[in-house]
């Protein structure tokens, strides 16, 4: 029963891109159907949503990570460690690029590609880290390109952001940890255990509170399969796994407050403004109020099974994905209305970039097309 949860959390990780659930950009949103003016083939898969920094656009492949210049397409700089990249890690913070490499942790300078720092790491960076001071990084020993080690413990990291020095870290009891997240002094880890005891449906996860100093206050196990999704505010922990269910539990002792069933298959939330945003595959999209666990709206959209194929992203007073039908949809976030949807657009499992009024996507074939 282990050997089948495991494999098909290798077939969940292969098919679900991990991005962290708060990832929004403070820049002038699209209130209209953009166009397409620029598009870069990387030669390889993308994996990971493109990150903007400064004048250039990023992507990662398993060889490299890739600059470009936001405006026109234009490579601006290349940069490909000997022993490859693991591309769904991509992050970034103002200045710097984070990607995991076989072994560790990299850190280049956003706008030549130099290297700042690496640090080594027990388990393989898979997910994206947290930018920020410090920065948070999770590990693990199952994933796409990994020899699973489920019997081995991820580790949770915190890293000074100039020199990359480790200045705290946790060994967990899980052999797989997605992004870790952090509001208000705290900071969560979790992921993926082993555990003797058989569920028919999900499997054993355990989430781990901290101080974001590193003082460990308190663990949850529940049987509700691979994390999706984790979030924080000054009350509550929220997380979406395999079992399709958004539960806000206590931070004073990790007790559930309320739950929130998705009604179908989900990819993923994103929390923007004490509200969590999401689709499911019964062709809705979701704003549930983050304190009560309450519907704000729901929003259907045509088509059977349509809905958003990734968590989507928040810019100012809009939401942004693209839906299984393949268009390119903008809704008003705070009352779910559609503003836009664009025609049939090339197929992406990747959750959508919006940065200085252009979006990028990066398709399943490997190539980033920006509009605008």
């Amino acid at each position: 029963m282990q050997r089948m949860v495991v494999v098909c959390l290798v077939w969940l990780l292969v098919g679900c891109a991990q991005t962290a659930p708060t990832a929004v950009f403070p820049n002038d949103p699209l209130t209209a159907v953009p166009e397409l003016i620029w598009q870069f083939a990387a030669g390889d898969k993308l994996e990971a949503p493109a990150q903007v920094v400064g004048e250039h656009v990023v992507v990662a492949t398993k060889t490299a990570v890739i600059a470009l210049n936001a405006s026109d397409g234009q490579e601006a700089w290349r940069v490909a460690p000997p022993h490859g990249v693991w591309p769904r890690s991509l992050a970034s913070s103002s200045d710097t690029i984070f990607v995991g490499v076989p072994g560790g942790l990299l850190a280049l300078d956003a706008s030549s590609g130099q290297e700042r720092w690496q640090q080594t790491t027990i388990g393989e960076v898979l997910w994206p880290p947290l930018p920020g001071d410090p920065v948070y990084v999770a590990t693990a020993f199952v994933g796409p390109g990994v020899e699973p080690q489920p019997d081995q413990h991820a580790w949770g990291y915190a890293l000074d952001p100039d020199r990359g020095e480790i200045r705290w870290s946790l060994e967990t009891d899980t052999y797989t940890l997605i992004t870790p997240t952090a509001s208000n002094n705290r900071v969560v880890f979790g992921g993926s255990r082993l555990d003797e005891s058989d569920v028919n449906e999900g499997g054993h996860l355990r989430l781990h509170l901290l101080t974001t100093g590193g003082t460990l206050l308190w663990t949850v196990d529940t049987i509700d399969g691979f994390l999706k999704s984790v979030a924080l505010d000054d009350q509550q922990l929220y997380y979406l796994a395999y079992t399709d269910m958004v539960y806000g539990l206590s931070l004073a002792d990790g007790s559930e407050v309320w739950h929130y069933p998705t009604e179908n298959w989900s990819p993923g939330f994103t929390m923007a403004d004490d509200t969590l945003y999401f689709g499911s595959d019964n062709a809705r999209v979701h704003a549930v109020a983050a304190g009560k666990g309450t519907a704000v709206w729901q929003t259907p959209l045509e088509g059977i099974f349509n809905a958003p194929r990734s968590e989507p992203n928040i810019v100012g007073d809009y939401l942004y994905f693209q839906s299984n039908d393949n268009r390119l949809y903008g809704l008003n976030r705070h009352s779910g209305e559609i503003i836009w949807q664009s025609e049939p657009q090339p197929r992406s499992r990747i959750p959508l970039t919006v940065a200085g009024s252009q979006l990028y996507l990066a398709t399943q074939d490997g190539v980033l097309l920006a509009y605008k």
